[in-house]
């Protein structure tokens, strides 16, 4: 029925159908799916020459597709099967992956914007560079700035009223 099955068509069809089943289970850019249609195409133009049988090809690949990422949601991604390629492991606190805090020592303190803050800029604080922002206000550079709260690691400042501290 089907014509010649060379050994290049074969490995290009079961590439084909391998890549479109990696775009299934992992959605991404659609790189492995644009590869998998061209391997796949190619492989129905290397076997047929008829119309008719190049489509009854496509069809029997969709079906095949289809059935292969069913099965596959069905098992679930916790089965043996897809656990090579979902990541399933969590960074825990208690296991020692935390994030980088802020020293709230810096907390009411004062320094001066080094650049200016629309809202977020560098200010210097005893000596430090610090990223900072403000709460949607513009302050000029060389402004005198009060670090009011710490979100993380996002530092919250305000333009800096009393003159009579020094920085």
């Amino acid at each position: 029925m089907f014509g010649e099955w060379s050994l290049i068509s074969i490995f290009l069809y079961i590439i084909g159908l391998m890549l479109l089943l990696i775009e299934g289970i992992i959605p991404g850019f659609g790189i492995p799916g644009i590869a998998g249609i061209v391997c796949v195409v190619i492989s129905v133009a290397l076997i047929t020459s008829n119309i008719y049988e190049a489509m009854i090809l496509v069809i029997i690949t969709l079906v095949l597709f289809i059935s292969a990422i069913v099965l596959l949601y069905k098992l679930g991604y916790g089965s043996k099967f897809l656990k090579f390629l979902v990541l399933n492991t969590e960074q825990k606190r208690e296991e020692g992956y935390t994030s980088l805090e802020f020293d709230n020592s810096y907390i009411g303190k004062v320094g001066i914007a080094e650049t200016i803050l629309r809202p977020a800029g560098i200010i210097t604080v005893e000596d430090k560079r610090i990223n900072a922002q403000s709460r949607g206000e513009f302050i000029d550079k060389g402004s005198k700035v009060e670090i009011i709260e710490s979100e993380g690691m996002k530092i919250i400042v305000r333009k800096f009223e009393k003159e009579d501290i020094n920085v």
